[in-house]
């Protein structure tokens, strides 16, 4: 048994997997995306695994590549597309100190969101516009993006804010995928 298997969710196949592709150590997988590791392990297999497969290499990549890492959050399941991929608002779950302990995400709680307590808002608005009103799965397409419901996260500061919404524009502007 080698030290990957001190990785949680790597078992005795990942682990085989893992050799195989020539990672010997955690130190080796330092820097790998579970996306790459994934497309590695499918090559190396001869077929496309189970999305559940990607879902564990993105925990492995969260684990190996994260300074002080919470072991709640390398739960394989936190890790699926719909807690990696840009919420309604272009938030990340998985990137959230929040997620899982406090938040099950965005499209589990169906935007009953933390900071509402704050506001006299029953729904983030931008979740009500882009899913309830609009059925969409977030708002990259929108023409009017950034609109008024993108609003100041009131738990930090005017400058974490500004950096905020500066990455989730990034990322709703950027994203090219699609609801399957």
């Amino acid at each position: 048994m080698s030290e990957l298997r001190k990785i949680p969710n790597v078992g005795k196949s990942t682990e085989r997997d893992l050799i195989a592709m020539g990672y010997t150590t955690i130190e080796s997988l330092k820097g790998k995306k579970g996306e790459e590791l994934y497309a590695e392990e499918c090559a190396l297999r001869g077929c496309v695994l189970d999305r559940c497969q990607l879902y564990l290499l993105r925990a492995v990549e969260y684990y190996v590549n994260t300074l002080n890492p919470d072991i709640k959050k390398c739960a394989w399941w936190y890790w699926k597309d719909e807690y990696v991929k840009p919420s309604p608002c272009g938030a990340v779950c998985s990137e959230c100190v929040r997620f899982p302990s406090v938040c099950g995400g965005c499209r589990k709680i169906m935007g009953k969101v933390f900071w509402l307590e704050y506001t006299d808002w029953d729904n983030c608005p931008i979740y009500d516009c882009c899913v309830n009103d609009k059925g969409n799965r977030d708002c990259g397409g929108c023409i009017a993006l950034p609109c008024e419901r993108f609003v100041k996260d009131p738990t930090v500061s005017e400058e974490q804010n500004a950096e905020n919404l500066s990455k989730m524009l990034a990322r709703l502007r950027g994203a090219t995928y699609k609801e399957q």
